[in-house]
């Protein structure tokens, strides 16, 4: 499905392949490493979305739809309810859906990392060797990203970089989310973080994000899209046999799932794992 651009075999030769296509894109880079590289790229919200296809008559066309998606914005408000006092008073939705994600929330937040170590560390842990699978890396360019996305600042200039939402209200985060499968994020998420610490794992994993709306396509992979012949992004292949001989040069380098996801909160990955079950599905 994912059209690969090269193969890794060592971590040095990881390290050497981003240096090497920093400097030919000279842009911001974003990554996102998965352990099976038959998952789709997409928002944990969607993964188990259907598509909602209505009877026409001749002639009759229909707003594309899907069901069986949880209802995120009362995760939200119930999430806000069971954290309350633990969180500044200065964090809008944006803020909450990040945390929230980041603990388990199913959300259409898609987490990114700037530090390709980290990218690296999430495509490799837990991977469990099967036939003509491996783990993928994901490299994205969030500026040619958002250039392209549906969202205009007032001026009428498209956005030309990642968007900070801390200065957001939450009557934005109302209107492009009061229906998932009408925001502006579709077919083009847009490329989004924060300035804030908002908590240690967002902050040592480096954590940024793409707004998903659930009209993403199945067969073709949006990252690949190409404008003026660039895509948005790349996918590189990591080579299944040497998964753990990369994983210990990790380690070496403290990077870890103790340091990754450290040791703080660890109750709010129960209290969201509550909340989901919890939660009814539109």
């Amino acid at each position: 499905m994912y059209e690969i651009a090269e193969e890794i075999n060592s971590l040095s030769e990881y390290i050497d392949f981003i240096y090497n296509y920093g400097k030919k894109v000279k842009t911001e880079l974003w990554y996102r490493g998965q352990r099976d590289n038959r998952w789709i790229l997409d928002a944990t919200l969607n993964r188990e979305k259907k598509m909602d296809i209505p009877s026409l008559g001749i002639g009759e066309v229909a707003r594309l739809k899907y069901t069986n998606i949880l209802n995120f914005m009362l995760e939200l408000d119930e999430l806000k309810k069971r954290l309350n006092g633990s969180i500044p008073a200065i964090y809008n939705k944006f803020h909450l859906m990040f945390l929230g994600q980041h603990y388990r929330l199913k959300t259409p937040a898609l987490d990114w990392s700037t530090d390709s170590l980290v990218a690296l560390f999430f495509a490799l842990n837990e991977f469990k060797y099967e036939k003509d699978i491996f783990p993928v890396i994901f490299i994205l360019k969030p500026a040619k990203l958002n250039e392209n996305s549906m969202i205009i600042y007032k001026d009428g200039e498209s956005i030309c970089e990642p968007l900070n939402i801390d200065g957001l209200s939450d009557s934005v985060f109302d209107k492009w989310f009061s229906d998932i499968n009408d925001t502006p994020f579709s077919v083009v998420p847009l490329a989004v973080k924060s300035s804030y610490d908002i908590s240690y794992r967002i902050t040592r994993q480096s954590g940024v994000f793409t707004l998903m709306d659930s009209r993403q396509s199945l067969g073709h992979p949006w990252i690949q899209t190409k404008i003026k012949g660039e895509p948005f992004g790349i996918t590189i292949k990591i080579n299944p046999m040497r998964v753990n001989d990369i994983l210990e040069h990790l380690e070496a380098l403290n990077i870890t799932k103790q340091t990754i996801y450290g040791s703080d909160h660890k109750e709010w990955d129960d209290i969201c794992e509550e909340i989901v079950k919890d939660t009814p599905k539109l």
